[in-house]
Parts: structure tokens; C-alpha cells; sequence
């Protein structure tokens, strides 16, 4: 199946999904998707030119009131406040970048579920 006719089965699922009520995604994932936009930008060629990543952001304006003049629903709005948080401290404090102490461990400024999340479900991959 080519990339395209991945899209297209995409957008034929949402609109299945939407005319009979049913969520495409979960709230969480949605504001967690959100929440990576806000704090990351939206405007990375990798995330604009992904097709995938903007059908689900279109439907997650739809769904949760996130478009001009509608009143986001409360219960998404705190979820993606909560996240919002989350990322900000993480981008506040200094990666490791180098592994000193031995441990193999590499800090990041991104969390793992972040990291995760964009990787699985969009094939992109989070800088910091």
C-alpha cells in the first residue's frame, strides 16, 4: 500500500469514526499531540508536510472545540494544560548529553513519551 493510499484510509477512518460517534483518538493522545505542537512548534517541515500528523490535528480541533470562536472542552483543555507543564519543565532543565557517569543513560530536553508517541504514530522524530 503507497503512502497515499495509507492517507486516504486514514481520512476514510476519521470520517467513519466521527459520523458515528465514535473517538479516533483518545483524549490523552490528543492532548498530548497538542501539547507537543504547542510547545515544539507546529511548523517543522517534517510535521507540515506529514499528512498523517495534520489530518489528526484538523480532527483534533474538530472534536475538542480547538478552532476560532469555539470554546475548547474543559476536560481536554486541563489535560493539555498538564502536559503543557510537563514539557516546559523538561525543556528547562539541561540535557546530559554526554554519558560522564557510565550509566548509559542520555537525557533529553523532550520526555520519552514524546519522543515515542511522534516516532510510532508519525515517523518523526523530536530534536532536543
Amino acid at each position: 500500500m503507497t503512502r497515499e493510499q495509507t492517507t486516504t484510509l486514514q481520512e476514510q477512518w476519521i470520517s467513519a469514526c466521527e459520523s458515528i460517534g465514535i473517538p479516533y483518538i483518545t483524549r490523552d493522545t490528543a492532548a498530548r499531540i497538542f501539547a507537543i505542537v504547542y510547545v515544539h512548534g507546529g511548523g517543522e517541515e517534517e510535521m507540515v508536510f506529514n499528512r498523517k500528523f495534520t489530518n489528526d490535528v484538523k480532527y483534533i480541533q474538530r472534536r475538542f472545540g480547538i478552532q476560532g470562536g469555539c470554546v475548547p472542552e474543559a476536560e481536554f483543555a486541563s489535560l493539555l494544560q498538564g502536559y503543557v507543564r510537563e514539557l516546559e519543565q523538561y525543556e528547562r532543565r539541561k540535557p546530559r548529553i554526554d554519558d560522564d557517569e557510565g550509566d548509559g543513560i542520555k537525557q533529553s530536553s523532550i520526555p520519552e513519551w514524546a519522543h515515542r508517541l511522534m516516532r510510532d504514530r508519525y515517523g518523526m522524530k523530536l530534536h532536543g
